[in-house]
């Protein structure tokens, strides 16, 4: 029988009472043998957990309740749980305790952004990334920002909290561009935003005209069918930075695939963007997110452009 124990003790080391966005558990990063398919996250004022085989559901009653019996000493900041089962390209999710918010509204780094537990397999911002958006909220003041494959526009929050000039995002789903929106306008963030729903790979014409950029940030999905492979299409947009940023520019280059290792990413990188791309440093994992392996999780790398 699996013992749910560091579950269990990480709920009860928890800090729930900011009442922000965090992961509470981090099975996925292959640290908790046993547990690898399970992560736990609080979306205040809802527990959010994930698992990424299927449970039986005798097993998932226990776990359930083992979490929630749990969790009860938090009844001032948890009021209900989620659980969402993501076993290959199969997503369901189901309330199993308390009545969402509706719409539910999240905050983290003093910026808010409304998320949706049931509908989608993600839940309009990813936890991993909050490094990555305080890095950015300290890189963005008086500065052109430019937000590649965007999603709901979080990386967009995160430049204007910091002061930045304009900011362009651009990802070719629609849906979660609206999203992006509705993030901003919560946000009071009306002016000097622009959202395109365009292909990356065929727009850097566009992209010129609009540049160039003081600040890049380039987050793609690994893998988004009949548009991107991060593998396969990562290096045509490093080829055309050049065209699109600013002299001293600062870039943030995301990667999250287990099968990229951090050095091959730096050679793809070093290959395909050119020597004027420098190497500074890699962001550190968000709290809450302990990896076996560093190579196999996200990565944050930032660089400068110091031009040819």
């Amino acid at each position: 029988m699996i013992s749910y124990s560091p579950i269990l003790d990480a709920i009860e080391q928890a800090d729930v009472s900011e009442n922000e966005l965090r992961r509470i558990f981090h099975g996925r990063g292959h640290c908790f043998p046993s547990l690898e398919h399970i992560n736990l996250d609080f979306y205040p004022p809802f527990l959010f957990l994930t698992s990424y085989q299927e449970i039986e559901t005798d097993e998932l009653e226990r776990l359930v309740h083992q979490v929630w019996n749990k969790a009860s000493v938090y009844a001032d900041f948890i009021t209900g749980l989620v659980y969402q089962q993501r076993a290959g390209r199969e997503t369901s999710s189901r309330v199993f305790y308390g009545t969402l918010p509706s719409p539910h509204i999240v905050v983290e780094l003093g910026l808010s952004y409304q998320v949706d537990l049931l509908t989608h397999q993600n839940t309009g911002i990813f936890p991993d990334m909050r490094n990555g958006r305080s890095f950015v909220v300290s890189q963005s003041k008086h500065k052109k920002v430019l937000n590649l494959f965007s999603y709901t526009c979080g990386f967009s929050l995160a430049a204007m909290h910091g002061g930045a000039t304009s900011v362009v995002n651009m990802d070719m789903n629609k849906g979660v561009l609206a999203q992006g929106k509705v993030n901003h306008k919560l946000n009071g963030f009306d002016e000097n935003v622009r959202f395109f729903p365009h292909d990356i790979l065929k727009s850097f014409g566009k992209l010129k005209k609009l540049g160039p950029f003081e600040l890049i940030i380039i987050d793609p999905p690994s893998f988004q069918k009949g548009s991107f492979e991060l593998t396969k299409d990562y290096q045509k947009i490093l080829r055309r930075l050049s065209d699109i940023v600013s002299n001293k520019a600062t870039l943030l280059l995301c990667a999250n695939s287990p099968d990229l290792t951090e050095k091959k990413f730096m050679e793809l990188i070093t290959e395909h963007a050119g020597d004027g791309f420098n190497f500074e440093y890699r962001l550190e994992s968000a709290l809450g997110f302990p990896e076996k392996d560093q190579n196999k999780n996200l990565k944050a790398l930032v660089y400068r452009y110091h031009g040819l």
